[in-house]
């Protein structure tokens, strides 16, 4: 008796990312950049990944640390819910401070404070100049768009010392973190 083509058909999975669906055809999972692994991939296997190895680990929070540290900052990040860009912003506003051996949060209040005086400043001088570019002799419609360029760079000035100064600040506050010890590792 002769077999039929339908019993034939065999599916087999030889690796972690393919599958064969119906037969025809083969998909494997190769993303074209990091960036689609960092999409696509669940927390778990990028928090493995990312412990493990120190490339991965560099491109997803922007800074290169040894083993023990790469878990602390992993354990970290889950104990606190915090997101790689919290952890990015952390090390550059100075609250996060990396070891060879270990790490820690600076709870300094000094960050907030440099950046709200930075505002206050800068907030100061971008008014003086919008009151210069009134009180020139220009026609209206170049006043108009002197203030707004002058209003434009003020905006973005400020978001981006609020952002690099005290948003770390408030990501600590809020979700708890100031007072964080990593348990010692073994």
């Amino acid at each position: 008796m002769k077999p039929t083509q339908e019993a034939l058909k065999m599916q087999l999975n030889l690796a972690k990312f393919q599958r064969n669906p119906g037969g025809d055809y083969n998909e494997y999972f190769m993303p074209s950049s990091i960036r689609m692994v960092l999409a696509t991939m669940p927390e778990e296997e990028l928090d493995d990944m990312a412990e493990s190895n120190g490339r991965m680990f560099r491109y997803r929070f922007g800074f290169e640390a040894t083993r023990t540290v790469r878990q602390q900052v992993i354990e970290l990040r889950e104990k606190y819910e915090l997101s790689d860009g919290d952890i990015r912003w952390l090390k550059r506003a100075g609250h996060l401070r990396i070891s060879r051996t270990g790490v820690t949060i600076d709870p300094s209040r000094l960050m907030p404070i440099a950046g709200w005086i930075q505002i206050t400043l800068f907030s100061i001088l971008c008014v003086a100049m919008i009151f210069q570019v009134a009180f020139s002799g220009a026609p209206e419609w170049k006043q108009g768009l002197g203030q707004t360029l002058v209003a434009i760079l003020w905006f973005a000035g400020a978001s981006l010392l609020f952002k690099c100064h005290i948003a770390p600040w408030n990501t600590l506050k809020r979700s708890g973190a100031i007072e964080f010890c990593p348990a010692p590792r073994e």
